[in-house]
């Protein structure tokens, strides 16, 4: 169920800037956490994954700690952004593709994945039948055909059948708010074989290959539903 806009507010701040929520949670009296740490992933991390969960990976590549205060992190409302760009390691080797990013409890290893999002452009609500195997967005803008495109379950409805939360689709054909989708560029267009509705969001991969330093801007948001 969703949480009230104060509530989340109050979760978040306690959250990322250490701010107890009054009469009902303080910071940790004892070795609270002073960062989190932010990551890049390949593919959607879910929610039983861990901060490892599909982790890119290219020589020069770590996490990146962010101060769990007011002087790393911005909450409005209910969502949160970095106060700065996170800027991770310069890649000297290797190559990797970001599609997701995710903050988190540990510098290495698993740790404790809080929250995980597409890197790209949120879309907005969206509603598939399976007649035609339409995805309708309204207001549909900014988007073209073989643009990366992912789904995610919205409240209180599903996503359509056919269609996974979290998975990179291709857009395969495009008319005013109308698209199909495909799981690989220019691929057999995916069936739509029950009504549902969610969230879309336009992917925009991060590229990374010898002499790229990878970021994250200040308009990275964390939205807590």
């Amino acid at each position: 169920m969703p949480k009230g806009t104060t509530s989340s507010n109050d979760y978040l701040k306690l959250l990322y800037t250490a701010v107890a929520i009054a009469n009902i949670g303080d910071n940790a009296a004892s070795a609270p956490l002073t960062n989190l740490y932010a990551s890049l992933h390949s593919a959607y991390p879910g929610v039983g994954g861990d901060q490892t969960t599909s982790e890119i990976s290219y020589t020069g590549y770590a996490r990146v700690a962010v101060a769990r205060s007011g002087s790393g992190w911005t909450v409005t409302g209910n969502s949160v952004s970095p106060v700065a760009q996170i800027n991770f390691g310069q890649c000297s080797g290797g190559s990797a593709t970001a599609m997701f990013f995710a903050t988190g409890t540990a510098s290495s290893s698993t740790g404790k994945l809080l929250h995980f999002g597409p890197i790209g452009t949120k879309l907005g609500p969206f509603t598939a039948i399976d007649a035609g195997d339409l995805i309708t967005i309204p207001g549909l803008s900014g988007v073209a055909v073989d643009d990366r495109i992912a789904f995610f379950a919205g409240d209180p409805s599903g996503l359509p059948a056919g269609i996974a939360e979290g998975t990179v689709y291709f857009v395969k054909t495009l008319s005013t708010n109308d698209i199909t989708v495909s799981t690989t560029q220019g691929g057999a267009t995916v069936a739509i074989t029950g009504a549902g509705d969610g969230l879309a969001w336009k992917i925009t991969p991060i590229a990374i290959s010898s002499g790229v330093t990878p970021g994250l801007g200040t308009g990275t948001t964390i939205v807590d539903a």
